[in-house]
């Protein structure tokens, strides 16, 4: 053996009873039913976190910079909710029945070797959003050590006008990175525990700036009794771009829902804990924001947007240790609340994406880590420069996700009638259910394609407003929240009636290889439930291909049922190379 294939074995992740496969590492497989605790609180707090996090509480920013006023910011805030809930939970059904997450699913949308489209998608807005919003945490983290030290707060600055940081912020952004890398090592599912808590942490915290605000202020102040005269055409696209806005910066956690969906034990609670945590926190913080920014306006003669802003006013007017009390506290929660979202959706998920590009040499905590060492190269101090910058960024992410999640509702729904084959998705036979055309569903990709296409001109006229914009993009790019999903959804649809899919379509497992079901689920799901035996025969299959490998046949995995017995799977020596 060359020294080089000997440092390769040594990076591969650790296998669990079950050998390593190009397609296959534990951290890939469905979810044992024993492991998944998430219920209520937990689907809530997930939900929730983002929702009262310190960037959403400044969301209204974004949405008066369009030409809303805000009572009509808050009508917009109150129906994308609802279509936000109903979308997080048609999107959540196929990983909580299946067990399997976002990196699998495009396994099943795009082909065995398409899915890497939808990961390389959700791995790049997955670097972007973890720098963003380590940046934000890194602000937060100001106002503890600002809290604890006037010299701190007051910190001379040692960078050019020209950088778009003082070296505060700097050394808060090191710390807050550093403070974010340990967690890498604690799997996803237990992370529930410290997001409940820093959920409701935040929530007091929102309530509370709210609360002084506008009682310094003797009511909610100017903005909030300033209206906006719009025609009925303007009224009606601004209201469409500023529920674009609001759900955007939502939207790769929509899509990728089925990450976390597969840990809830109880379907009712999970659905109810998503509806409640997007509507109650979804317009909780928005809404104290605006109210918050309006009386701040009347109060020091601006409207500070941030609650790292606001906090940091108070200790400047008066460093007592009454307000030093109340800014650490709403620095600590609101630090806590960055670090469990930052970790949940862009962390974890970048490094269940790796692990699918990589099975073998790239696990959960792997491909986290590697995330927080890059993604400092996408500079997100400069999204805190300008509203504009912070509307181009936030609306821009619904572009990529949206017509992904839109395939995923029409194929598992209608196409596939909710029944998938799980052992499908693990195998390189041509006559597997997700092969399709040498390893690509051409169907979906064409469908994500022109959703994508069609949203783009809209991005590029926003970015550049030198371009002379074209209404009828622009109009598509400001409803793209539903254009894309009929679009995209409706394109694969009609596609997959032209070309029907012919693998193996409605068909599930006969067995459970994973031990991923509960006898009622084995019941309902028509399978053998798990037991050592199968697990026997999954481990010989898996042996027996790599013996294979290392020969001169390939092997050649089959996937077929007879009449009178269950589905077989089966490994045969094939001169024939997957």
């Amino acid at each position: 053996m060359s020294a080089f294939r000997r440092l390769l074995q040594k990076l591969e992740v650790a296998p669990d009873e079950r050998p390593l496969s190009v397609l296959r590492n534990p951290d890939l497989e469905p979810i044992p039913h024993a492991k998944r605790q998430w219920a209520f609180w937990s689907f809530f707090a997930y939900y929730g976190l983002p929702n009262v996090s310190a960037a959403t509480f400044s969301i209204g920013s974004a949405l008066l910079s369009l030409g809303l006023d805000i009572k009509q910011s808050i009508g917009t805030i109150v129906v994308c909710n609802i279509v936000i809930t109903l979308y997080t939970i048609l999107n959540s059904n196929p990983g909580f029945k299946y067990h399997i997450g976002y990196t699998l699913e495009q396994r099943m949308l795009f082909g065995i070797y398409g899915s890497v489209i939808g990961i390389i998608i959700r791995v790049g807005l997955s670097v972007v959003l973890y720098g963003y919003l380590s940046w934000l945490g890194a602000l937060c983290l100001n106002l503890i050590f600002s809290s604890w030290s006037k010299s701190y707060m007051n910190m001379r600055n040692t960078f050019p006008e020209s950088v778009p940081m003082t070296t505060r912020d700097c050394i808060s952004f090191l710390i807050f990175q550093l403070i974010q890398m340990p967690f890498s090592f604690i799997r996803p599912r237990k992370i529930n525990v410290a997001g409940i808590v820093f959920c409701f942490m935040a929530i007091f915290s929102v309530i509370g700036i709210l609360a002084y605000t506008v009682s310094a202020n003797g009511g909610p102040g100017p903005l909030y009794y300033t209206s906006q005269e719009l025609s009925s055409s303007q009224r009606a696209w601004t209201w469409l771009l500023a529920m674009t806005v609001w759900y955007s910066g939502i939207s790769p956690v929509i899509a990728n829902q089925s990450d976390y969906s597969r840990y809830g034990s109880h379907k009712l609670k999970m659905h109810a804990g998503v509806a409640i945590g997007v509507c109650l926190t979804g317009t909780l913080a928005p809404v104290a924001g605006m109210f918050s920014a309006s009386a701040t306006q009347q109060l020091y003669g601006e409207a500070l947007w941030l609650p790292t802003d606001m906090a940091l006013k108070w200790l400047e007017d008066n460093y007592s240790a009454k307000a030093r009390c109340a800014v650490f506290f709403i620095g600590f929660s609101f630090t806590g609340t960055q670090l469990v979202v930052n970790l949940t959706q862009n962390g974890y998920a970048c490094g269940m994406d790796l692990a699918g590009i990589f099975p073998k040499y790239i696990n959960i905590t792997r491909g986290t880590l590697f995330v927080q060492l890059i993604s400092w190269v996408v500079q997100p101090w400069t999204f805190f420069n300008t509203s504009s910058a912070f509307i181009d960024s936030m609306t821009s992410f619904g572009i990529f996700t949206t017509p992904i999640m839109a395939i995923n509702v029409v194929d598992y729904y209608i196409v596939r009638k909710t029944r998938i084959s799980i052992a499908d998705l693990f195998t390189l036979d041509p006559n597997g259910a997700f092969w399709f055309y040498h390893g690509f569903n051409l169907r979906a990709i064409f469908a994500l394609l022109v959703g994508i296409a069609l949203g783009l001109p809209g991005l590029i006229f926003s970015v550049n407003t030198k371009l002379k914009p074209n209404a009828g993009m622009n109009n598509f790019y400001s409803g793209y929240t539903f254009f894309t999903v009929i679009v995209s959804g409706l394109t694969y649809y009609i596609l997959t009636l032209i070309f029907p899919i012919k693998q193996r379509v409605g068909v599930t497992d006969d067995k459970d290889y994973f031990n991923a079901f509960s006898l009622t689920e084995c019941e309902n799901l028509g399978m053998e439930p798990y037991t050592e035996k199968i697990n026997c025969e999954y481990i010989d299959m898996e042996r027996g291909r790599n013996r294979t490998l290392s020969g001169s046949a390939q092997p050649r995995l089959s996937l077929h049922s007879t009449p009178s017995a269950p589905q077989v799977i089966q490994l045969e020596a094939s001169s024939k190379n997957d």
